[in-house]
């Protein structure tokens, strides 16, 4: 099942679920009443707030004169009461309406800020953080991963001074943290924020359940498996006690993913099955999706590809009706189509589908940003870090009109200076010794990963060379005799030297150690190229000759010159331009 299933249901809520209970007129709008807000004056001040938001949520469906009426009352209602926090809530209902009714934009942002600044020029740091979570959440439910990062930040800042168990719903809050980390990638993060939200959430629970699957799922798609599992049978056996057959499900599937992503495909295929099953039942399409997938992974490596072809068919039909972000099924999708056309001998096939799913690679990568996320993250270090010097300056310069002061300042600040001096010393070294530890490190690493890489390419080497005995084998029993058996064996048999898409995998494994940059540099400088032309070119890059290439990749010698041939037109070469040479800078 989708990970963050009950966060990412929070956060639906938060920004576009009604309230119910309202009258509504013929064209579906709920009708503005004057003073709807008034019973907020004999509500209890700690409750304000909570209660304003669960009257507000009707205006959300109002028109937009009506909604900005009807928050009208409630600031008079603020002034009234002289209510600063409802007064910042009425900021925030002004920018979740434009949310919810015009998607991203700048009067949502506006009003967000309004909220926030109030809060900090009135010194409110509990309400500060809310806004600034509530805000990056904004952000995070239309894609803006950078900017929700930085609020996510200032958040957790705020909430840390004023205490996490001062904050009330804390275990939330890290929770929908969490969920924005994960969806980055940053599963680190997100276990660190889950971790956290469990302190806040002691009962059982389904956000208790969704806390440990979603641990899981951390240390699932970090590969550490043995980890994953024990937060997968936590939640498993919760929802079994609770008898919460949708969470049964999903716990259920990803124990079976675990197993899947280790090829234990005996101990996966019926848990796989009953999460589909569990899925089509409750139409949870993205997710039949995923545990199809999987199925269709095993049925191709089972030598099953009728069956996982149809299977494929069912998915794209799948995927289209879902309304979620599923580019990374899509990639799945098409690798498995290439996968099955390839195996098919339809190489034309095969190409397209890979470079498909290539460039919906491309897309993913582009879009969650991560590299920009991180040097926000360096940024907000460094801004903090330059804010409290700044105040522990100004509070020297007070304490200058002490005499007294003013020396126990001196003496503090010779010794801290002496101190950091030392340090910095310390520091140097350690990090000489790292430096140097880690250049040998690498050092090492690469020559391993070299030799490996020769041993690798000297191993298909000699395998060519058991090809073509095999081949002169075969065609001295076929001039001789007619034993189509023996003759047929000899073929298997040369044809299981041939390089498979498993055999190129661990190859690309190796190579891009030792060539760390090379597909990078590649796809730079020529994007057109199918994931044939990137196979050929790394073989290229190596030096081996045509023979010994064409052995690797099961093609004629003819066939791999006429192959250089196309490429040089593909990448745009002269004739007078060495191709190998260009191939060796890249």
């Amino acid at each position: 099942m989708p990970q963050g299933l009950l966060t990412m249901l929070a956060l639906w809520l938060i920004f576009f679920t009604p309230a119910p209970g309202y009258a509504i007129n013929q064209q579906q709008k709920p009708i503005y009443k004057a003073n709807m807000f008034v019973s907020l004056k004999d509500t209890a001040m700690n409750r304000r707030v909570q209660a304003a938001r669960a009257m507000y949520k009707v205006c959300r469906k109002m028109t937009e004169a009506d909604a900005m009426h009807a928050v009208d009352d409630l600031v008079r209602i603020s002034d009234d009461l002289s209510d600063m926090p409802l007064m910042c809530a009425t900021y925030d209902f002004r920018a979740d309406y434009y949310s919810v009714n015009r998607g991203y934009n700048e009067l949502s942002n506006k009003y967000f800020d309004q909220a926030i600044a109030l809060a900090q020029n009135k010194k409110m740091q509990l309400e500060a953080g809310i806004y600034q979570h509530r805000k990056a959440n904004y952000y995070f439910l239309y894609k803006k991963n950078t900017e929700a990062c930085r609020y996510y930040l200032l958040s957790e800042e705020n909430f840390r001074e004023v205490g996490f168990d001062k904050v009330p719903g804390m275990g939330n809050l890290f929770s929908e943290t969490a969920n924005f980390y994960y969806s980055l990638g940053e599963f680190e993060n997100a276990r660190q924020n889950l971790k956290q939200a469990l302190k806040y959430n002691p009962e059982v629970s389904r956000t208790r359940i969704n806390i440990f699957n979603t641990i899981g799922l951390t240390y699932r798609n970090d590969g550490q498996y043995e980890k994953a599992l024990p937060y997968f049978n936590l939640a498993l056996n919760m929802a079994r006690n609770t008898k919460d057959t949708i969470w049964i499900g999903i716990a259920t599937g990803n124990i079976g993913s675990v197993y899947f992503m280790q090829h234990q495909y005996a101990k996966a295929l019926p848990l796989i099955r009953e999460d589909y099953n569990t899925s089509l039942k409750y139409d949870e399409k993205q997710n039949s999706a995923i545990a199809m997938l999987r199925l269709v992974r095993i049925n191709v490596d089972q030598g099953k590809l009728k069956e996982a072809a149809l299977q494929l068919d069912t998915i794209n039909n799948t995927l289209d009706k879902c309304t979620e972000d599923v580019l990374g099924q899509k990639v799945l999708y098409y690798e498995l189509r290439s996968i099955i056309a390839e195996r098919n001998d339809n190489v034309r096939e095969a190409i397209q589908y890979r470079d498909r799913s290539d460039k919906l690679r491309e897309i993913i990568a582009k879009r969650d940003n991560i590299a920009a996320i991180e040097r926000i993250r360096l940024q907000w270090v460094t801004q903090k870090s330059r804010e409290e010097f700044n105040n522990l300056k100004k509070s020297s310069q007070i304490d200058t009109f002490k005499l007294t002061s003013v020396i126990v300042l001196l003496v503090l600040s010779l010794i801290i200076i002496a101190l950091i001096y030392n340090r910095r010393i310390y520091k140097a070294q350690k990090e000489q010794q790292l430096l140097a530890s880690e250049k040998r490190r690498v050092d090492e690493e690469l020559k391993n990963a070299t030799l490996a890489l020769n041993g690798y390419t000297e191993n298909l080497t000699q395998k060519n060379l058991l090809i073509e005995e095999i081949k002169a084998e075969l065609e001295n029993i076929q001039s001789k005799n007619s034993v189509s058996e023996v003759a047929a064996n000899l073929d298997k048999m040369m044809q299981a030297h041939i390089m498979t898409e498993d055999n190129w995998e661990e190859f690309k494994k190796l190579f891009s150690k030792v060539h760390n940059t090379f597909f990078y540099n590649l796809r730079q400088a020529y994007d057109n190229l199918s994931g044939t032309d990137v196979r050929l070119l790394a073989l290229i890059k190596l030096k081996l000759n045509n023979r010994e290439i064409a052995g690797m990749l099961g093609i004629t010698v003819d066939g791999v010159k006429k192959a250089k041939q196309r490429l040089r037109k593909k990448m745009g070469l002269l004739k007078e331009e060495d191709f190998e040479k260009i191939i060796n800078k890249l």
